[in-house]
């Protein structure tokens, strides 16, 4: 296992754990966390696939490959969509507007700037730097498949859509407390960076 993957994965695991326990933030809270981390991967997902095709001169149409990108990206909005059900069946009183307001404005105690305004370029450099190091340093871009790449991520999508699932049938049925689902969230989150990172 490679040891800045599992920094990675643990720091990225630390983060709404640690925004539980200090910073008082909620379930829907970490969910808008994760949300820009998934379309943040995605885009380089794209990234990913045009440098191995590029790279290896494949001649496709844009049919072939980009189809099923958007599929993906369609399995991404279907998460974020049934991830939105989730919230409402556990709190049918939340504002989802007011909340995502507040996640964006929110200010950690010590940096007067709104995370929305830190939170993205973060997340976006961290896949950035995941991209050299784990995709062109080390030349993967040279032997990958495209067509890996793209079902490796849809088979990640689909288990993600899985969870939600489960967590929308244990919404329904069930009263869990929301520490549950995010202990859940964060469990299975960092066991798909340690194995698909």
């Amino acid at each position: 296992m490679n040891r800045i993957r599992l920094i990675q994965a643990i720091s990225e695991a630390i983060i709404p754990i640690l925004g539980v326990f200090y910073f008082n933030w909620g379930l829907y809270f970490i969910l808008l966390f994760y949300f820009i981390d998934l379309i943040a991967s995605e885009v380089f997902v794209y990234i990913k696939v045009n440098k191995i095709i590029q790279f290896q001169r494949i001649n496709f149409s844009f049919q072939l490959r980009y189809g099923r990108l958007i599929f993906n990206s369609l399995l991404v909005l279907a998460i974020i969509i049934a991830a939105h059900f989730v919230i409402l069946l556990l709190s049918p009183t939340i504002s989802l507007y007011e909340e995502f307001v507040a996640f964006i404005m929110y200010e950690d105690t010590g940096i007067p700037i709104p995370q929305g305004i830190i939170l993205l370029p973060l997340v976006i450099f961290g896949n950035l730097q995941q991209y050299k190091a784990f995709f062109i340093k080390n030349g993967r871009y040279r032997m990958s498949s495209w067509k890996e790449l793209v079902f490796m991520r849809r088979k990640v999508l689909y288990l993600t859509l899985i969870g939600i699932g489960l967590g929308l049938v244990l919404a329904y049925f069930i009263v869990v407390p929301a520490m549950v689902y995010i202990l859940g969230i964060v469990v299975v989150k960092f066991w798909i960076d340690l194995k698909w990172g």
